[in-house]
């Protein structure tokens, strides 16, 4: 099968060494991860926006290629990423393929707008956890002043499916020697950093001694204020990011506000043995490996509490195979072949 990947959403150029080289989002490492696994099965190609022709390449047997490029390909899927403003435009492009839409994010509340594209083009969506999926269909459905002929319109129902987004099959815990001191936050700075920065702020008045490093992927926010004993590593390899996780009391994340739709940080945690302190929003329940990870983010004296139990007594946690590389493309596998 010739597979495509359409890439319209990617703020930076990659490809399969990116990973090692520096920093890079959940979503573009999910699609690379995903990509070089299914090459031994497939053909597959990867489109991105920013790609001119001249830079179209083979990596390690998947092609990076650029929206020109991919145009002129006959692929019989179509995986499109994230943009619900293309679900059209792709599925016109390539009116043979079977279609997928591979949202990641949180689908805009207006989902519902997209329902005649998406059955017209026969898309099937693809979740990244349970809950992801029901928000999607959810969000799908039109608001409750839509005129009735709306409602019916969208069946048959679009079918959305549930692939979680892998784990390098390596991940295991190691004989680092975990530091009671450190606390670490991984996600982008929209993802509630200057939350967290309050409460660690607070903790800090308990523990003086704690410090918290922030590894950041994502855009820099300069009007966040950077409080002592905060060190920013900035944009950093992935290995280099997962050696300061085993490093960590914890990865420090009770933002109560930003949904995770699948959440890379608290399996890749998890794979680890190292916990994640979080509040229970959006996929965290349903990823994290056990429950006494999960805290009220809203309320700083159970924050201070749990760190304070944990640097006794640091729970013992391991992650969930089924967020495996193996595993995870043996779903990708079972769902093309369905197609």
């Amino acid at each position: 099968m010739n597979l495509l990947f359409y890439d319209v959403a990617t703020p930076t150029l990659y490809h399969h060494t990116t990973l090692y080289e520096r920093g890079l989002g959940g979503t573009e490492a999910t699609i690379i991860r995903i990509a070089h696994s299914l090459k031994n099965n497939h053909t597959v190609y990867i489109a991105q926006h920013c790609r001119s022709s001249q830079d179209d390449c083979d990596f390690d047997g998947v092609q990076y290629i650029s929206l020109a490029s991919a145009n002129r390909l006959t692929p019989d899927a179509v995986v499109l990423l994230r943009e619900y403003e293309w679900i059209n435009r792709v599925g016109e492009l390539f009116p043979q393929a079977k279609h997928y839409f591979w949202i990641h994010n949180l689908p805009p509340r207006d989902l519902y707008i997209t329902n005649h594209a998406l059955r017209k083009h026969k898309y099937e969506i693809i979740a990244v956890s349970h809950f992801h999926k029901q928000t999607i269909i959810k969000r799908l459905k039109p608001a409750w002043y839509q005129p009735f002929r709306a409602l019916k319109r969208i069946n048959p129902a679009i079918k959305v499916s549930v692939i979680y987004n892998p784990i390098d099959d390596l991940l295991y815990p190691d004989y680092t020697k975990w530091d009671p001191n450190q606390l670490i936050f991984l996600s982008s700075p929209h993802k509630g950093l200057a939350e967290c920065l309050k409460l660690f702020v607070n903790i800090l008045k308990q523990f003086p001694d704690m410090k918290l490093l922030i590894c950041n992927p994502g855009n820099w926010d300069s009007t966040i204020t950077i409080p002592n004993s905060v060190q920013v590593l900035g944009t950093i390899p992935h290995y280099q990011v997962m050696e300061q996780v085993r490093r960590s009391l914890c990865v420090f994340y009770p933002q109560t506000k930003r949904a995770e739709t699948f959440g890379l940080i608290y399996a890749e945690a998890n794979a680890v043995g190292t916990p994640v302190l979080a509040h229970p929003v959006g996929s965290a329940k349903e990823v994290l490996s056990d429950p006494i990870q999960l805290v009220n983010g809203k309320r700083i004296k159970a924050v201070i509490r749990k760190i304070d139990e944990w640097r006794t007594k640091r729970p013992i946690i391991q992650g969930k195979d089924e967020f495996r590389l193996q595993q995870v493309t043996k779903n990708w596998l079972h769902l093309l072949a369905d197609n």
